[in-house]
């Protein structure tokens, strides 16, 4: 895959694993630098050979041909405000956060020798950490990227836009493009709204009816709140970096559940959501 001969990676959890255990399959002559503020990853990535080298400090990343952000979107901001001042020469740098746009915002500041891609793998674990790195974590699952278009200061390079796509496929992942708005527009949608509903409902569920009551639950309530178990820490990060897309697609919601609402007992608003619902969730299966 061109010149790709050294490859940082900076937030080496779950992602940043999976990534390494596939680029040992697929280009196993790559070198991966670890780099991560916990001394028990990098440990770990070096005994399980993950990465060839590993370290806390920014500048490790220096003289690589591809630098990959790992961390949760806040973590990746504070990276891009430093990682100027760390790392020397031309870099390339992509991310996975969830959220694009202040990220983005924070890559514009970015001196022109260092280049940034957006990306966002979708695919997740029930495990988070190093102990649920999977080689087929991004197997045959879409990867997006968000390029800035010619007419932007920053316009994505070609060549650059290419080495990123043709990293991700090496991945296993199936890159596709977006504009970085409408990267959140879409995954408060998909991604964001789903988990605040889900959480909301749990946590309406359970207060109502307490432990006693769950156990009476058949598996509706527990196959579709499998949501509800994500912590909060990754969440804060989305909301606070998609707020507005994901007020609107909260508010959307709202207005169907107070139809609904309003007309349970004639049912006929009742009868137009549930054969919507199943039209659409046949795109899903």
């Amino acid at each position: 895959m061109g010149d790709l001969r050294r490859l940082a990676i900076v937030g080496f959890g779950l992602i940043g694993g999976s990534m390494a255990l596939a680029i040992r399959r697929n280009l196993p002559d790559v070198r991966i630098t670890a780099i991560d503020r916990s001394r028990a990853v990098l440990d770990t990535a070096l005994r399980t050979n993950l990465a060839d080298s590993a370290g806390e400090d920014l500048s490790l990343a220096d003289a690589h041909d591809l630098i990959v952000l790992g961390a949760p979107v806040r973590q990746n901001i504070e990276i891009l405000a430093a990682i100027a001042d760390r790392v020397r020469g031309d870099a390339l740098v992509t991310d996975v956060g969830s959220t694009k746009a202040d990220t983005i915002e924070a890559a514009r500041a970015l001196p022109p020798r260092i280049r940034f891609i957006g990306g966002h793998p979708i695919a997740g674990a029930a495990l988070g950490g190093l102990e649920g790195v999977r080689r087929d974590l991004f197997q045959g699952r879409p990867w997006i990227l968000t390029p800035l278009p010619e007419d932007d200061p920053r316009a994505t390079r070609p060549d650059d836009l290419d080495t990123v796509q043709s990293f991700v496929k090496q991945l296993g992942a199936v890159p596709c493009l977006l504009a970085p708005l409408e990267h959140d527009r879409v995954m408060a949608y998909v991604s964001h709204l789903p988990q605040f509903a889900i959480s909301a409902l749990m946590h309406v569920v359970g207060e109502r009816v307490g432990h006693d009551g769950l156990l009476l639950a058949g598996n509706g309530l527990r196959d579709s709140t499998r949501l509800a178990a994500s912590p909060a820490g990754t969440w804060r990060d989305i909301a606070s970096t998609n707020a507005p897309e994901i007020t609107a697609a909260i508010a959307d919601l709202i207005a169907v559940l107070e139809r609904l609402k309003e007309d349970a007992a004639r049912g006929e608003e009742l009868t137009r959501v549930f054969d919507s619902a199943a039209r659409w969730k046949g795109f899903l299966d």
